[in-house]
C-alpha cells in the first residue's frame, strides 16, 4: 500500500519494493537435477565374473557386468587395484584372496561387489601313452583291418619289412634282407602323443655282420610317403652297431621330446647290410 502522506509515500515504498525481492529470491531460486537423472530409479548395481588364464594359473581375467555405472574401482585383494571396466591381475602366489568393485554413477551413487577367489596350481595332465599298432609284429584277426601285422607299418613309396618267426623270444617279428637282395625296407607308423612332452622310444634289435645297424627315428609330424624322410625334422634318432647274432636282441633307445604338436611318427631301417637283421617289440611311453 502507498500513503499519500509527504515522504512516508516513499519509505513505505521502499519497504514493499524489499519485501517483494525477498520472497521472490527465497520462493524460486533452487538447485535443478542434472540433466537426464535417473538416480531414483537407476542405482548403480556392481557385479563380475572371474575366469583362470589358460597359460598362467595364477592370472585372473575380471568380466565386469555392473549395471547403470560409469566409473569402478576394482581391488583385487593382493595389494593391486585398477580403474578400468574389465580387469586382468595376476597374483603372486596360491592362495584364496578377496576381490571387490565398486561402481558409481554420474550422481556420485556406488554400490560394491564382493567375492573370493581361491587360486591353486592344476595338476599337470596325465601325458598320452599312444597305442602302437602291430608293436609286437603278430598277425592277429582284425589288426589293422586285415590281420597281416605289416599293414600297420606300411607307408607308401617304401617297401614294407618281412615278418619272420625268428623275433625276440621266439615269437614273430619284423626282418630286415640284405642289401644285396630286393629294395630297402622300411618300417613306418604315425601315432599321437601328448605335446612339450619327454617321452621314449624303446624297440629290439638283432644283427649278424660287423657293420650291420638297425636305426630308429622319431619324426616331428607325420609323413604321406616315404621321400619325405629325407627332409623331415627329427625329434631323435639311434643306430644299433652290436653284433650279437641271430636271435640275440639289444635294446634301442630314443629319448626325445614333442613339441607344440602331438602328431609324430617312427620310422625304423636297416642300412647296407650285409645279413639279415632284425626289430620287434616297439614302445612308446612318457619319460618320468
Amino acid at each position: 500500500m502507498i500513503i499519500q502522506h509527504g515522504s512516508s509515500q516513499f519509505v513505505m515504498f521502499l519497504i514493499s519494493a524489499s519485501v517483494i525481492l525477498s520472497l521472490s529470491a527465497c520462493d524460486f531460486e533452487y538447485e535443478l537435477p542434472e540433466e537426464g537423472s535417473i538416480e531414483d530409479l537407476t542405482p548403480p548395481e556392481a557385479n563380475f565374473t572371474a575366469s583362470q588364464s589358460d597359460t598362467d594359473f595364477l592370472t585372473y581375467n575380471f568380466a565386469n557386468f555392473s549395471a547403470s555405472a560409469t566409473t569402478y574401482e576394482w581391488d583385487f585383494g593382493d595389494g593391486n587395484t585398477a580403474n578400468t571396466r574389465d580387469a586382468v591381475n595376476t597374483y603372486p602366489d596360491e592362495g584364496t584372496y578377496t576381490v571387490s568393485l565398486t561402481a558409481s554413477d554420474a550422481l556420485g551413487k556406488t554400490d560394491t561387489f564382493t567375492a573370493d577367489i581361491t587360486i591353486v596350481e592344476p595338476p599337470v595332465p596325465t601325458a598320452i601313452t599312444p597305442v602302437i599298432g602291430a608293436a609286437e609284429f603278430q598277425d592277429e584277426a582284425g589288426i589293422c583291418g586285415t590281420g597281416d601285422s605289416r599293414d600297420c607299418w606300411r607307408i607308401s613309396g617304401g617297401s614294407i619289412h618281412q615278418t619272420t618267426s625268428d623275433g625276440r623270444n621266439g615269437t614273430r617279428g619284423a626282418k630286415y634282407t640284405a642289401a644285396s637282395s630286393n629294395s630297402p625296407r622300411v618300417t613306418y607308423q604315425a601315432v599321437t602323443v601328448s605335446p612339450n612332452t619327454k617321452y621314449i622310444l624303446t624297440a629290439y634289435y638283432a644283427i649278424q655282420s660287423d657293420g650291420d645297424t638297425v636305426r630308429a627315428t622319431v619324426i616331428d609330424g607325420q609323413l604321406e610317403n616315404y621321400s619325405e624322410f629325407a627332409d623331415a625334422s627329427l625329434l631323435g634318432q639311434s643306430v644299433g652297431t652290436v653284433n650279437d647274432g641271430k636271435g640275440n636282441f639289444n635294446r634301442l633307445i630314443v629319448e626325445f621330446e614333442t613339441g607344440a604338436s602331438g602328431e609324430i611318427s617312427m620310422l625304423f631301417d636297416a642300412g647296407a647290410n650285409a645279413s639279415e637283421s632284425y626289430l620287434d617289440d616297439v614302445s612308446i611311453i612318457p619319460a618320468e
